[in-house]
């Protein structure tokens, strides 16, 4: 080939690669252009409160992962992995524990992108609270706040393994969450709230009155929350491979874990250390 015939090849080629670079910064631009509805590929993990989160991790990994995981550095977060899914567990002294927050799985998610003017700008012009803080939290009607983040990232790269709770297997193999419920102040309320993040609901039950909301595979649950109840994430449930009710009972019963029946169809609940519900259904 003739010394022009190189050059024309080589400018062909940086051509192309300029090229595909600036349909990558479109299609980036693009996606995150239009930040709601979200374009959710699922529920992705949830952060619990604890007073103390070794403690946590160590009765959820005997049950869904052995394997923990925990912050390199700074407060002693754990992790405990459920499938595709995950727990985090925060410390926090004498704390009451509950469920802090939630996140869902965004398709094309950039968080850096978040804070931006025309991000802040969609939220509030849907009616939504607008963000405070750093991280891309939204918060709903009673102040219950859904995490965003990018359907792909999996564990945070600020984790290491901190090493088996355990030598037995897990009691149950979790494949990944199937529903949160919200129990909430005023379900219409909240129902039109999280419409706007996540499209229209996919169903209603009225006994007792329920709407759910559908995030991919997983499912986003609302009920009216009893007088006296504080507002809050009341249970989730995971999905798990192979689910045997009498075989589930039996390993849960091992580790000195009652079962009770669940509030869906199909499930089985049990109660956490600190009394809190966890329910588990067939994958």
């Amino acid at each position: 080939m003739t010394q022009n015939g190189n050059r024309r090849t080589e400018l062909s080629r940086r051509e192309w690669m300029l090229a595909a670079a600036g349909l990558a910064l479109a299609m980036r631009a693009t996606a995150q252009s239009k930040l709601l509805p979200l374009n959710s590929s699922g529920l992705d993990h949830l952060s619990m409160t604890v007073p103390d989160a070794v403690a946590a991790a160590t009765f959820y990994g005997k049950i869904f992962d052995p394997q923990v995981f925990h912050e390199r550095t700074g407060v002693q977060r754990y992790y405990v992995r459920l499938g595709s899914a995950y727990l985090a567990f925060g410390p926090q002294a004498n704390a009451t524990p509950y469920i802090d927050h939630i996140a869902a799985c965004v398709i094309d998610f950039v968080e850096q992108d978040f804070g931006k003017p025309e991000i802040k700008s969609q939220i509030t012009a849907a009616g939504l609270a607008a963000p405070g803080g750093g991280l891309p939290m939204l918060s709903d009607p009673d102040n219950l706040r859904l995490q965003l983040v990018n359907a792909t990232h999996g564990l945070f790269d600020t984790l290491m393994p901190g090493g088996r709770v355990t030598i037995e297997p897990a009691a149950l193999i979790p494949i990944g969450l199937d529903h949160i419920m919200v129990s909430v102040t005023d379900l219409e309320q909240s129902a039109e709230h999280y419409r706007k993040l996540l499209g229209q609901e996919m169903s209603r039950e009225k006994n007792p009155p329920r709407v759910w909301f559908k995030l991919a595979g997983t499912k986003l649950g609302l009920d009216q929350a009893t007088p006296g109840q504080k507002p809050s994430f009341s249970h989730y449930c995971v999905k798990v491979a192979g689910f045997d009710r009498a075989l589930a009972t039996a390993n849960l019963a091992k580790l000195g874990v009652k079962v009770e029946m669940g509030a869906e169809k199909g499930t089985l609940r049990f109660r956490d250390l600190y009394n809190l519900p966890v329910e588990v259904v067939a994958g």
